[in-house]
């Protein structure tokens, strides 16, 4: 008789499912403690994996910003949790559920994480689509502010 190891259990065990209303706050606070952009938060858009004994091991959404732009955002794994395939799980549900283009932003050490999915850095100003140029704006003035490199990211 062959044994599974936990690791393996828990990713056959993992199931992704909507967010309810009662996890509202507690998707909030686990953005703001990983210090994601914490706009356009709707707990309705929300997908959340969670293992066989009911704990959130990560959640992420699809913002639609309009005329067509969505952009998948607010991935958090948490971090015991992390290296398992669990983002990827997340990221591959809504690559199923929504057509392309996606865009996302992430930062800069992020940015070979979406390379292995098949996105790229967008590099032209003249590539980010109207609904997100506003967004793109800020994060170049705030990675400026703060130091930190941030990239958007599509995937066609």
């Amino acid at each position: 008789m062959t044994t599974l190891s936990s690791e393996t259990e828990q990713r056959r065990s993992l199931c992704l499912r909507p967010a309810s209303r009662e996890e509202r706050w507690l998707i909030v606070r686990r953005i703001l403690r990983e210090k994601l952009d914490p706009t356009k938060l709707d707990w309705r858009k929300f997908v959340v994996a969670e293992d066989a004994n009911g704990a959130i091991l990560g959640f992420a959404q699809m913002k639609d910003w309009g005329q067509g732009v969505r952009e998948f955002g607010s991935l958090v794994v948490e971090a015991e949790s992390r290296g398992q395939g669990i983002g990827g799980k997340l990221l591959a549900h809504f690559l199923d559920e929504f057509p392309r283009p996606v865009y996302l932003f992430c930062g800069g050490h992020n940015v070979a994480y979406y390379l292995r999915f098949g996105f790229r850095r967008l590099k032209q100003e003249y590539e980010i689509p109207g609904p997100l140029q506003h967004k793109w704006r800020m994060a170049q003035f705030f990675s400026r502010l703060f130091k930190a490199n941030v990239a958007l990211m599509v995937i066609e």
